[in-house]
């Protein structure tokens, strides 16, 4: 019985010396999930994408010349470690010498240089952001110069906007217009590593990217689709994501707010919403919306506060041009209509609009003043907005049927083909934009040969307009920038192809397992704009009872700025044991556990026989 006993004794001590910690402890994977419930994404194509989510899930994907700091008036290095300014308008970058393609191909100048081509091609939804180029020079593999009319303006939008694809693959496509470009090949820090169409996309770090600081600090993002905003929300409530973008559905706001699990904020807004009309001259939607009189005086019948106030409260904030008040162009001195519909029936009362025995005006010609307004049925806060309009101009002897649908529907109504030509057939529409900081070009929107898919939804066409517009390539400041800027939007607050609503202030939130955002970045670390968002996001470690604090992200590589953040408080983790590493460690456990109930036994066994 001794003999059993030591024998007992000798294999618990063998089982418990075994290395559990290694593999209870198995290496971890750290996920972090963002659900995405704004316009729906439509491509991994960076020359023909409209849509926000596109572009930011590939701002990491592909390089650029340069990145843009937080006001985005400054620069730090991406592809191009350095750069100058030489005397004849041409600036000089030189390239970092070790970026590679995801498949293993070096990056060099004539990499460069051909995404610039695409970028400039007539379908190409970028080719105003390079309207300043004049000539491109690749002096060798590192080296390449561009000749501009305004160094200022291709800093501003080419450098950082351009991505830098593979020449290698993409001139051996056939139709650069139609490439799904799936899975998109590029040299940033992030790789795309799954995408399923409608349901969520997958992103990993590249651990060929030439800065490794910038690499990030979770192992795998995970990119989620829903229907809205609304469906978005309620999954972060229920613990399935980590964050929210563009923003948290209002109604879900007080709620999401009194989760222990969540932080909610706000940030500074790139996005808005505007009501476009078809002014096309060779549209086919009603043609009483050509009229300046027609127009004017359903800008006089919106009460725009109101609107923002009940479609978006504490979000919303009316606003009186095309651009956010976050942008640096944007007129601060353009104000939205006054609200009066005794002054806006008068007006079409003065224009020959009688009023019809249905209590629906009548043009001249016989033509109702009934509209379609079409509003994106994944934005309930716009339909709310587009019912109150209604309401309001129905007061005044016009007829709005809203139509909620999805956005592809839309687009297909709007954006629609005559004889291989482009018209608008649509009457009206209520939508987003998100306009950077720095967009100064966005204006592009509104020349008269714009009615691409996904851009123009007016059809504006005003050759004065044009030709201002073409002045912005050859300013030589900044300041020569905004005077033409204003100039573009006075116009265009004088001859409403747009009624601006309401700038949306980034309402977002994210689980408190995950810290390292910029809550100061306009559009917030969700909102589709900030580059550095999956770059910094890192699991938190403080306690669970702590509360959001100020405290810097990481910034990558050469930066000589630092960004505020919030460092949020932890009560569930989100990193993955595998399956099987689990089942091993449970097994041995329970093994463990059986020999030592064993040795206990035969020891009790043992005094209880002497």
């Amino acid at each position: 019985m001794r003999r059993i006993l030591v024998l007992a004794l000798a294999l618990a001590l063998v089982i418990a010396s075994l290395p559990l910690s290694s593999t209870v402890n198995s290496q971890q994977v750290k996920v972090f999930r963002v659900g995405w419930g704004g316009t729906s994404f439509d491509t991994f194509n960076p020359f023909t994408t409209y849509a926000t989510i596109s572009v930011w899930l590939t701002l990491d994907v592909y390089s650029r010349l340069v990145r843009p700091t937080e006001n985005f008036t400054g620069f730090i290095p991406d592809l191009a470690e350095s750069w100058e300014i030489l005397g004849d308008n041409t600036i000089r970058f030189h390239l970092i010498h070790n970026a590679t393609f995801t498949d293993g191909y070096p990056v060099t100048a004539e990499d460069v240089a051909y995404s610039f081509y695409l970028a400039n091609q007539s379908w190409s939804a970028l080719a105003p952001y390079v309207g300043m180029v004049n000539k491109i020079n690749a002096i060798d593999n590192y080296t390449i110069d561009f000749t501009v009319t305004s160094p200022t303006l291709f800093m501003l939008e080419a450098a950082i906007t351009i991505p830098i694809v593979p020449k290698h693959i993409w001139a051996n496509v056939s139709d650069p217009s139609t490439y799904a470009d799936n899975p998109p090949i590029g040299s940033g820090p992030l790789k795309v590593v799954e995408f399923h169409e409608g349901q969520y996309a997958v992103l990993e770090p590249n651990p060929a990217f030439y800065y490794p600081s910038w690499l990030p600090k979770v192992d795998r993002i995970v990119v989620k689709f829903y229907s809205d905003v609304t469906s978005a929300t309620n999954a972060l409530l229920a613990g399935d994501i980590d964050a929210v973008g563009p923003y948290i559905a209002s109604t879900l706001i007080q709620t999401v707010a009194n989760n222990p699990n969540l932080y909610l904020f706000k940030a500074p807004p790139t996005m808005y919403f505007y009501l476009a009309f078809n002014v096309d001259p060779n549209g086919t939607g009603n043609p009483t919306l050509k009229d300046i009189n027609v127009r004017l005086a359903l800008a006089h019948a919106i009460n725009v506060s109101y609107v923002c106030g009940i479609g978006w409260p504490g979000a919303g904030s009316p606003m009186g041009t095309v651009l956010p008040s976050t942008n640096i162009f944007a007129d601060p001195n353009l104000k939205p209509y006054d609200f009066n519909l005794t002054q806006a029936a008068q007006i079409l009362d003065q224009a020959g609009y009688k009023v019809g025995s249905d209590g629906v005006r009548v043009s001249p010609s016989g033509v109702r003043l009934e509209y379609s307004l079409l509003v994106p049925s994944n934005l309930p806060e716009a339909v709310k907005a587009a019912q109150v309009i209604a309401q309001w101009w129905s007061q005044i002897g016009v007829k709005a049927n809203v139509q909620p649908m999805d956005t592809g529907s839309m687009s297909a109504i709007i954006w629609k083909k005559v004889n291989n030509t482009i018209v608008l057939g649509h009457d009206m529409d209520i939508w987003d934009w998100f306009v950077a900081p720095n967009d100064v070009l966005f204006l592009n929107v509104f020349l008269s040969n714009m009615k691409l898919t996904g851009v123009s939804d007016s059809g504006y066409a005003n050759p004065t307009y044009d030709s201002t517009y073409n002045e912005l390539y050859n300013a030589t400041s900044l300041d020569e920038l905004k005077t033409i800027a204003y100039q573009l939007q006075e116009m265009l607050h004088h001859d409403l192809p747009y009624i601006p609503l309401c700038e949306i202030w980034a309402v977002q939130a994210h689980s408190k397992a995950f810290t390292g955002f910029d809550y100061n970045w306009p559009s917030g670390p969700f909102g589709g704009s900030d580059w550095r968002t999956f770059l910094n996001v890192q699991p938190a470690t403080s306690s669970p009872s702590s509360t959001p604090s100020n405290t810097s992200t990481t910034q990558p590589a050469t930066s000589t700025t630092t960004s505020s953040g919030v460092a949020s408080t932890t009560t569930t983790g989100q990193a993955t044991t595998s399956p099987a590493a689990a089942s091993t460690s449970t097994w041995l456990i329970a093994g463990v556990v059986a020999a030592v109930v064993v040795v206990i036994g035969l020891t009790v066994y043992v005094l209880k026989r002497r």
